[in-house]
Parts: structure tokens; sequence; C-alpha cells
């Protein structure tokens, strides 16, 4: 065993240390990232709640000049960073990993959700922390060296893994993504590597900022599994709308992927007016990632369909325009916002526990990773005692949205991303 063991880890003190050292930077950045961002999105919020019409000129303008400036400028920083992380763990070359992945993406990628969201954007910052850990982690292989594939693709799994964990304070979920999504193709013995250095950085997140839970303690909820038949129509509702988000965003990506500057900048700024439009309708509550909307819902308000609406939408086209911005959180809103309507024709099970197994569903049918999704929800509600129903609802979600869209959102867009990286600097 020891010997087994030996062969799957460094040998060297000083990997160890850079390890570690990488690991305390990306904890620090991340949540100054996430600090910050927030507050860069309650600046918007709270100057729209008062002043609607300004949407119409904040937001387009924010719109136009990060698309510009990430199409043309930091080309590897558009979207969530997960197909990134993806395709710098398939890939064999060198380049395009340093391309994809570098301290300069990451920082890239804080100043531009930074803009992002302070015009309005309705981005999760969580999932680009994902991106940020990954790009920190293997910046620091200059300086550890590995030189097997093995260990090359595990540090960059390893980024991810605890970007998540530091965003979400979800150790669990944080080394299953590694293993469902980014390292999906690493051999089983990465994942000892992985899960070591993962448990440092939640350790060394909870010594920084406290553990403290990312939404609310929902743990004196539980379900009697006789009434799990009772989430069906729920799962199934999750589960289509999830899975045409995703059959969508890839086609909306498809036909707006422009090959100009002056196409760039049109479609920026009709997807930025749209996002404007919902803006002054929701006096901006769809702005953002929507985590502020999910702790009001968790309490008993609710939004109302037209928050559902209108943050489905909105999601869709700032996703269609490439703007850096993750998924996770506005997912995981959207769902609470399904879960809170639909809790009013349940009468035997909690309203608390239809919205978490509805955000379970649909962030399931979105992203296609079950076992990510029922950990990330249960990690930050504290109600992993519903792991049971959790998991059912989890994988019945993704079995439906795979009917509807065959390839996950993350893999699809990875495959598109390499075809499109040559082509975007042409012109």
């Amino acid at each position: 065993m020891i010997r087994y063991l030996s062969h799957q880890l460094p040998n060297k003190l000083k990997i160890y240390i850079f390890l570690a050292l990488s690991s305390i930077i990306t904890v620090i950045v991340i949540n100054f990232f996430l600090t910050y961002s927030e507050h860069a999105q309650n600046i918007f919020k709270h100057l729209i709640s008062s002043k609607p019409y300004l949407s119409f000129v904040i937001t387009p303008v924010v719109f136009v000049l990060v698309v510009y400036i990430t199409k043309y400028f930091c080309h590897y920083v558009q979207g969530s960073g997960i197909p990134q992380l993806i395709i710098a763990n398939d890939s064999r070359n060198k380049s395009i990993r340093k391309k994809l992945l570098s301290f300069r993406v990451a920082t890239g990628k804080i100043i531009l959700i930074f803009a992002g969201m302070l015009g309005g954007a309705p981005i999760g910052i969580e999932g680009p922390s994902i991106h940020i850990g990954g790009s920190i982690f293997f910046g620091f292989n200059k300086f550890i060296k590995f030189k097997r594939k093995l260990l090359i693709h595990s540090l960059i799994a390893i980024g991810g893994s605890a970007g998540l964990i530091v965003a979400f304070n979800a150790p669990i979920a944080g080394f299953m993504f590694s293993f469902e999504e980014i390292g999906r193709k690493l051999k089983k013995q990465a994942l000892i590597l992985i899960a070591i250095v993962s448990v440092v950085v939640y350790l060394l997140a909870i010594i920084y900022r406290g553990n403290n839970i990312y939404l609310s303690d929902m743990s004196a909820n539980s379900i009697d599994l006789i009434l799990i038949w009772q989430l069906l129509p729920l799962v199934i509702l999750s589960g289509i709308l999830g899975g045409l988000f995703s059959k969508i965003t890839l086609y909306l990506i498809k036909i707006f992927t422009a090959y100009t500057k002056i196409k760039v900048i049109i479609i920026a700024l009709i997807l930025g007016l749209i996002i404007a439009l919902f803006n002054y309708l929701s006096k901006g509550q769809i702005a953002g990632s929507g985590r502020e909307e999910v702790l009001l819902i968790l309490t008993g308000y609710k939004f109302g369909n037209d928050f559902i609406v209108m943050k489905y939408l909105s999601t869709l086209s700032s996703l269609a325009s490439t703007i850096p911005g993750g998924l996770f959180m506005p997912s995981i809103s959207i769902g609470a916002g399904i879960g809170s309507e639909i809790s009013n024709y349940y009468s035997q099970i909690n309203p608390q526990i239809i919205i978490i197994m509805s955000m379970i569903a649909y962030l399931t049918a979105v992203i296609r990773t079950p076992l990510t999704c029922t950990f990330v929800i249960l990690e930050m509600t504290n109600t992993l005692n519903l792991l049971i129903p959790a998991l059912i609802v989890a994988f019945i979600a993704n079995w439906i949205s795979k009917q509807i869209s065959t390839p996950p959102i993350y893999e699809a867009l990875a495959n598109s991303y390499l075809k499109l990286t040559q082509k975007t600097k042409m012109v």
C-alpha cells in the first residue's frame, strides 16, 4: 500500500511546499474576488432600485466594453472558465494549457467580472472561481515543475476543485466536480493527490474566514422517503427547463459567434439592451449571481413567475454574449424560484425541501454533473441528511436533460471553444 501511494504522489518536499503556497494564495485571492464582486453587484442593484432607467445606459455600454476587451485582448477569460479547464486537462499541447491557465488569465477574469457586475450582468462569481483556482495552481507549476502527465493534469483538477471549495465552502462538491467534470479522463490514481490537497484547501479556508454555510442552515428539515414520489412533477419540470436551457445556450452561442469587430459590438449591444430591459423591469433583481434572491426565497419570500422568466432569459442572453461570468449561482436561483412557486401545490412536504430539491434538479439538468450538484446544494444548506432523496432527484433530472440536450453544456462549450480559439484572432 505504501509503495502504491508513493508511486502516485510527488516525492520531493519542495513540491508540497509549493502546493501549500498555491492553496494559501488561492484561498486569499478567491475570497478577495468574491467579496469585491459582490460589492460591485450591490452597487448596481442599489442604483437601479431607485433609478431603473439607468440600466439602459450602464448595462449595454458595459457589455460592449467587456465583450470587446475579452474577444480581442483577453480571449481566454470569456465565459465561466470551466470549459478552459476541461480543454487544458484533456489537451497534450503545452502551449494551449499555458494560454488557458495562467496568473494573467486569473487577473483578467477578476477584473472583467468585477466590471460585468458593476454593469448589471446576470452572472455568477462562484463558477469563475474554479477557473481562477486552476490558473493559480497551474501557474505555480513553473516552480513545482511536474513533468509526468498524470501529475500535471492532477494539478489542474486540484486548482478547479480548490476554487469551488473556497467559493461555496463545499469540500465534497469540490472533489466531486474534479472527478465528474474537470478530470473525468484522469486515472483514478490522481484522485489521491486531489483529495489530499482539497482537504488542505478546505481547512485553510476555514482558518481564513470561518466555517460559514454559504446559504442558510436548513438542517432541521427532513422528508419521509415514502413521499419522494410526489417530487416527480417538480423533477420533470426542472429537468425539461434545464435541458432546454443548455440546448438553447449552445445554439445561441453558435449563431451569435462573430468574427468581425463590428458584429461583435452589435451583438454585445443587442444582448446588453435585452438584459437592461430585464434589469429595468425587475429593478435590478435579476442582476448579479442571484445569491441574495435565493437567501430570501429560502425564508419564504416569493418573487413570482416573472423573476423565473426574466432570470432564465437574461442568463441565456449573458451566456450567448460570452461575457466572463459563471452559471452555477444563476442556475441555482432559477431552480429556487421554480421550487418556491411549485411549493404552493405541496401540502405534505416542507416548502424549504421543495426549494432545495428544485435547486438540485434544475442545476443538474443544466450542467449534468449529478453528484456535484447534489453535494454543492446540500453543503450550502447544511442538509446532507437529505442525501438519498437528493441523489434520486439529481439522477432523474440528469436523465431527462440528457434526452433533450445530449452533450453536457461544459463539454460542448469546450469542444466548440477549441474550434473558435484560432478564428477569434483573425480580425
